[in-house]
């Protein structure tokens, strides 16, 4: 009888030590896993807040850029109004001076000749300085949307 409880004993034994190495590799492997998780967690949380800090400093970027265009504009437009002044002055003196009627329409006529082509002129420069100034200024909002778009391709972990 001995023979059969030192038996049971020993099947008793192997199964606590199965029970017992089995139990450790769960919670091993449940260690790891958790420690895997807060880890891609933590990559995570880093790489959204460096997203969200680039985000703003493109729009920061993007602002100080459209501000600057629009400074610049707006002191293309005041020099084209005072040489506009300047010349309208010029003009007004000059017609002062006609001896006759027919003078005075040719001085007039080169005047509006003159300020239609410096108004067209003007305008184009304007034209491409404001496109310029929007391109400038949405360039750093685009490559934060194509960051974006890149980060939203990444195939996802397992």
């Amino acid at each position: 009888m001995t023979d059969q409880f030192a038996a049971a004993t020993k099947i008793v034994e192997d199964v606590v030590a199965r029970s017992q190495k089995a139990l450790e590799d769960i919670v091993k492997a449940s260690k790891d896993q958790a420690e895997k998780a807060s880890q891609t967690m933590q990559a995570n949380m880093t790489e959204a807040s460096d997203v969200s800090r680039k985000n703003v400093e493109a729009v920061i970027e993007a602002t100080r850029l459209f501000a600057r265009g629009i400074e610049e504009a707006s002191k293309a437009v005041a020099s084209y109004s005072q040489k506009s002044a300047e010349a309208s002055l010029a003009s007004l003196r000059k017609l002062s001076t006609a001896k006759t009627v027919a003078e005075a329409a040719e001085i007039q006529q080169a005047y509006a000749k003159e300020s239609v082509s410096a108004l067209v002129a003007e305008t184009e420069r304007l034209q491409g300085l404001v496109s310029g100034t929007a391109r400038a200024a949405l360039a750093p909002l685009n490559e934060r949307v194509n960051a974006a778009v890149e980060i939203m391709s990444r195939p996802k972990a397992a």
